[in-house]
């Protein structure tokens, strides 16, 4: 296992019968002090407080009960349509790998368990890991499984992926360029509301702060299989960035109104970048 590739997590306390690595909401075998219960309610001397017992007025022997940690599932949906082809500064689908080993390692490293969803003009079942599992095998094998993918279409399973997931909370890790309308994104947070959400907001910055300020450069529209020749100029290139920026802004509303923090990946991925994430943004 590749320690470079391990971030840290935590999610807030969880109903999970499976002992794990994050804070339960449940009596059991932790280190954490949860409260104090009768004796005839939890007859366990290891754990009897005399202290506690001495101070009850009712003259009941006290036992210490502990909170248990808890197992959690994670998941990664990822975007597997044409635009996530690219490859300017960074190389998208790459990264996209890169993700999937770096979150399934994390899962396994904290105990979890991890899935993946494949989402493109339909949900890809050869690509799949649902339910949650720790076959490390699996995940080995999907990398490979990627690396000779064609991404083709678009989106259009976007909203099928929550299918996929348990009823159970999860942490749903969202990766995509999102280059989608926004009342689809919004419909999609909808559907993952009983999840922890990250966005992952996969793009790179030779798609529009790189540009030339004078020459004929040529677009293309990966998904509609369209190219589109324009010339350059000071004026077009700030017109374009200021709708990245703005685009920007609103998927950072879009998803604060859903009580998350999307993280944009312009630079590569890095596990610190998670970790760092997760200590800012982690009650």
């Amino acid at each position: 296992m590749n320690q470079q590739a391990i971030f840290y997590y935590r999610k807030p306390a969880q109903q999970s019968v499976f002992p794990g690595a994050h804070p339960g909401k449940i009596v059991g075998s932790g280190q954490l002090f949860k409260h104090h219960v009768p004796l005839i309610s939890s007859p366990d001397l290891r754990h009897i407080d005399l202290r506690a017992s001495v101070l009850d007025p009712f003259e009941n022997f006290q036992i210490k009960a502990f909170q248990q940690q808890s197992q959690l599932n994670l998941f990664l949906l990822a975007d597997l349509s044409s635009s996530m082809n690219y490859q300017g500064e960074q190389n998208k689908p790459q990264i996209l790998i890169n993700c999937l080993q770096s979150i399934a390692q994390s899962a396994y490293a904290h105990g979890d368990r991890f899935g993946f969803v494949g989402c493109g003009k339909n949900i890809e079942t050869g690509l799949l890991i649902s339910p949650a599992n720790q076959q490390q095998g699996r995940v080995v094998e999907l990398s490979k499984q990627l690396k000779n993918t064609q991404y083709q279409g678009q989106t259009e399973s976007f909203l099928q992926a929550a299918n996929y997931l348990p009823s159970k909370a999860s942490l749903v890790f969202l990766l995509s360029d999102f280059y989608l309308p926004m009342e689809v994104i919004q419909q999609q947070m909808q559907r993952l509301n009983q999840h922890r959400v990250v966005p992952l907001v996969l793009w790179d910055k030779q798609e529009y702060s790189t540009l030339p300020r004078w020459g004929v450069v040529k677009f293309s529209d990966m998904e509609q299989r369209k190219t589109r020749t324009l010339f350059m100029r000071p004026t077009l290139k700030k017109r374009i960035i200021e709708a990245f920026e703005q685009r920007k802004q609103q998927l950072q509303n879009c998803f604060r109104a859903f009580g998350c923090e999307p993280l944009f990946l312009e630079q590569g991925y890095r596990a610190e970048l998670m970790t760092h994430y997760f200590l800012q943004h982690t009650a």
